[in-house]
């Protein structure tokens, strides 16, 4: 669960200043903390964790936790490294891997599990089209190589990516060439385009289109976000025991011990400036802590550069690519709903239809189509809510962690990334017909969810923004196109870690490389930090 910090004196100075206790902030910190520095950070909410917070958010239901802003460890953080590097093991953290990474349902009470190993995946799709198994498996043969590259490159630097591990990627990749060439249509391709001409059969067209759909599908180059099966066929992802938080909470434990600080209800005013330099934090109380070295900012940037950073700080051509970040050119936004049930629902129609022994509660699932999915998209760039609102991925985590609701209870949570960000009809006004029609969506397929249902919370972008100072409440930090990764995010000239105003870094989802639950851009800012000092 999130940890909360004992009442800590608020240092006057330190070597390093972190603004934002997430999973990002601690990550820099404590790499920070290891090499010997001094180390504060400050963090707006009353706990830590951030977005990778879990807590009771039911009052009628005090004893279910629920992932505010997270699913599960990504594949990526199981690749990182930082669970090594800092020995979380020995700070509380425990994960379950998770496998398959999705389950697709159909009406029919058939389904689809995308599982690690290829040829598990293309077994299954054989009971639907042999046409579509062996596409599956030509699509992660394909796959295989071009994502030794992706993965190494996501572990470096996004300006200095070469060494020995990227040169051992591009080795293998070089064997490879027909493979490669294979993908050149999922470079330019629209998603519709790319799964419609892929697949003849439904389930994996749906499959592919909830796992990995950022922006309006019939839009050029969106097929590229396909590269996440190639992620999930990779390594596993991870659930931790106590939910996402406890990995703040493991991390934050883990600062602590390497005599680091962690300050909550401690909100940034604005940076301090000596000259051009950023030299540390103000408050809202007014409270100054002095960075001796530099101040590492991981939360969102376009707050960092537009609202922390002192107006005229930044040249001209920065300040206008700052102020152009985006954060609603996708035009999406997030849906999470929280159930608390009690009981246990079922979903033994869809199992008895496997004839196995998977529990299909465990997994993340979905159940829309591609032509669903292709309409919610089109709706929410006209500003409209669609309907149905297609479910990106719902689970019951309890079935999997007992420990994150009472016993003899359960809890669900979905997410829909395919609502509207600036809708024609305000949130407030369509929360609960929203929240009714999305449950009632769901109890097709978690059987008895409608009569055991305790409480629920029904939280859209706007929520989103408020408790997590998340602009347009955009969970990535920043809108998740093509022309935004690498040295392109947040904005040219600001990809780098280390920004052009002395003393001042960028880490947090809103960086190299992605966003979601991977640590990387906390430990890429601090390594990138550690480099800079040594260097003097």
């Amino acid at each position: 669960m999130s940890s909360q910090t004992q009442p800590q004196p608020l240092p006057a100075e330190a070597d390093y200043v972190i603004v934002g206790a997430g999973h990002n902030g601690l990550t820099a910190a404590c790499y920070l903390a290891r090499a010997g520095h001094s180390v504060a950070v400050v963090e707006a909410s009353p706990t830590v964790g951030g977005m990778t917070s879990t807590n009771a958010t039911l009052p009628s239901a005090p004893g279910h936790f629920f992932n505010e802003g997270a699913i599960q460890l990504t594949g990526i953080f199981q690749l990182s490294g930082v669970a090594e590097d800092l020995e979380l093991h020995k700070y509380g953290l425990r994960q379950i891997s998770v496998d398959p990474a999705h389950v697709q349902l159909a009406p029919d009470e058939s389904s689809l599990a995308i599982w690690k190993d290829a040829s598990r995946t293309a077994d299954e799709l054989r009971r639907f089209s042999p046409k579509d198994a062996r596409a599956w498996l030509d699509l992660a043969n394909a796959l295989d190589p071009a994502m030794d590259v992706v993965v190494a490159y996501m572990k470096s630097h996004p300006l200095r990516p070469w060494n020995a591990e990227m040169g051992k990627a591009f080795a293998r990749a070089a064997r490879h060439p027909k493979r490669l060439w294979s993908l050149r249509h999922m470079a330019t391709a629209s998603h519709t385009e790319f799964l419609e001409e892929t697949f003849e059969s439904e389930l994996p067209k749906g499959a592919l289109a909830a796992m990995a759909a950022f922006s309006q599908m019939r839009l050029d180059m969106t097929a590229w976000a396909m590269i996440y099966l190639g992620v999930v066929q990779k390594v596993a992802n991870g659930m931790p025991v106590g939910g996402t938080g406890a990995l703040p909470a493991a991390l934050h434990r883990c600062l602590l011990a390497l005599g680091g600080t962690v300050h909550t209800d401690s909100r940034v005013h604005e940076f301090v400036m000596s000259g051009d330099r950023v030299t540390g934090v103000q408050l809202d109380t007014g409270q100054v802590v002095k960075a001796r070295t530099a101040v590492i900012a991981t939360c969102n940037p376009v707050i960092t550069l537009n609202e922390l950073l002192p107006q005229g700080v930044l040249d001209t051509k920065l300040s206008a690519r700052a102020k152009d970040i985006p954060i609603r050119k996708t035009h999406a936004t997030s849906l999470k709903i929280n159930v608390a049930i009690d009981g246990e629902v079922s979903m033994q129609r869809h199992e008895k239809w496997r004839g196995n022994d998977l529990d299909l509660r465990k997994y993340l699932v979905a159940w829309h189509t591609l032509e669903e999915q292709d309409a919610g998209w089109n709706s929410l760039v006209r500003g409209e809510w669609p309907d149905p609102v297609p479910v990106s991925c719902a689970i019951i985590p309890s079935a999997v962690d007992p420990s994150q609701a009472p016993p003899g209870r359960s809890n669900l949570w979905l997410w829909s990334g395919v609502i509207p960000v600036t809708p024609r009809e305000p949130w407030e006004d369509v929360r609960d017909k929203i929240g009714d029609s999305v449950l009632r969506d769901c109890a097709l397929y978690y059987e008895g969810l409608d009569s055991l249902e305790i409480d629920r919370a029904v939280l859209g972008g706007p929520d989103i923004e408020q408790r997590f100072n998340a602009p347009a409440g955009n969970v990535y930090h920043v809108d998740p196109l093509i022309t935004r990764f690498g040295p392109l995010k947040p904005a040219p000239g600001l990809g780098a870690y280390r920004t052009p105003v002395k003393g001042l870094y960028l880490s947090g989802a809103g960086t190299h490389p992605v966003g979601g639950v991977c640590a990387l851009p906390g430990k890429l800012a601090a390594q990138t930090a550690l480099r800079d000092r040594a260097k003097g």
